[in-house]
């Protein structure tokens, strides 16, 4: 997402303030009490249209799945209506994302290549008016963006996806890809809708451990992507946001005893909710996590470990050695947004389908987003 260093420093000036661990727009209903960390989730069987004729949020959307089944038809709520297309492509040595999006302000492209073993990190940009590109309904569509400065194309998606890429660098570095996404027979992926209010909501769409081939150049060199050890990661997301918003999210994955392993966390945007986006892939079947989990990391040093746990149901423990922390961001005024991600390996324990496994040397990254939009 379009980000922007937005830490403050605490008031006496010893360090940096600490993110609540929830939104403001549950504080009310937070602070009435009662409310569980543990709870139960629904599982959508059907698909079903995630607003009513109103805009409002469809009360029969609510809830999980292993497919995505919630067709985003937002309606009205200018301008609160946030759409990405997020996608993040990880190996043990570079990192290649490009993010799709249209936040009602404006729509804008953007893409960055980080070189994991030397830290060297590329952005590339491009803004324009809301609406430029179209933003599909539906999870498993075809997107892109065609502009003088930027080119990208994902075609496919409920199979084998191909992507192609082109632009410079604002440095002046070009940066092409081609590539395949390849989505193995029933890799499942997990799906949420997580109610804040009736008029302010969120589906989040995120694919795990997706193998991928091809390669991506950057200034000349060639990185090339090995379907054993790159792996596809999407972020689909489509809902009506309050102004001021922040989030916790973590991806681990990679290959454990001939399986394709995947963990997706997140935090402070769904407590309070009733509703999460934590959960495991193993061999590609999903396991929900129906627990909000405790992140416990130092905002004044991105670079200590970072970790993850679910102390009610007890099925991830996870904790990242950073080898890489970089704080990115954006400032338009009325829009800002930023934050701090940390690349690294990921050790620790899940359970999933009544079996512990041992996490050793995964990769993947944890991060930490505040947003004005």
């Amino acid at each position: 997402m379009i980000t922007e260093p937005s830490r403050s420093q605490a008031a006496d000036g010893g360090g940096i303030e600490m993110l609540p661990d929830y939104m403001p727009i549950v504080a009310a209903k937070m602070a009435r009490g009662g409310y569980s960390r543990v709870y139960q989730e629904r599982e959508l069987q059907e698909p079903t249209l995630l607003c009513d004729g109103r805009g409002q949020l469809n009360p029969d959307a609510v809830g999980w799945s292993r497919l995505p089944l919630v067709t985003a038809n937002l309606r009205r709520r200018w301008p609160r209506r946030k759409r990405w297309n997020f996608w993040n492509w990880i190996s043990d040595d570079f990192v290649f994302s490009v993010t799709l999006a249209d936040i009602d302000f404006a729509s804008f492209c953007a893409v960055a290549f980080v070189d994991l073993r030397t830290g060297q990190r590329l952005d590339g940009f491009d803004i324009r008016r809301s609406g430029f590109t179209t933003l599909p309904e539906q999870v498993e569509q075809s997107i892109a963006w065609q502009s003088p400065k930027m080119t990208y194309a994902l075609v496919g998606g409920a199979t084998d996806a191909h992507v192609e890429f082109a632009c410079a660098d604002v440095k002046g570095v070009p940066v092409r890809a081609d590539f395949v996404i390849q989505r193995p027979p029933g890799h499942e992926s997990l799906n949420v809708v997580v109610p804040w209010t009736r008029s302010r909501f969120q589906l989040n769409s995120k694919h795990n451990t997706l193998p991928c081939s091809g390669s991506v150049s950057v200034g000349g060199r060639r990185f090339d992507m090995h379907p054993e050890r790159c792996h596809g990661v999407q972020d689909f997301g489509r809902g009506v946001w309050p102004y001021r918003s922040f989030w916790n999210w973590g991806v681990c994955t990679g290959v454990l005893d001939g399986d394709l392993v995947g963990v997706n966390v997140g935090g402070k945007w769904t407590t309070g909710t009733g509703s999460n986006e934590n959960g495991i892939l193993v061999g590609g079947r999903l396991y929900k996590v129906m627990e909000d989990l405790e992140w416990h990391y130092d905002p004044s040093s991105w670079m200590k470990p970072w970790r993850v746990c679910a102390p009610g149901t007890g099925m991830i423990d996870l904790t990242l050695t950073p080898t890489l922390a970089q704080t990115t961001g954006l400032n338009l005024g009325v829009v800002a947004s930023g934050g701090t991600v940390a690349f690294g390996t990921w050790s620790g324990s899940v359970c999933a389908g009544g079996r512990e496994l041992r996490i050793e040397g995964l990769i993947g990254w944890a991060e930490e987003f505040v947003h004005r939009w």
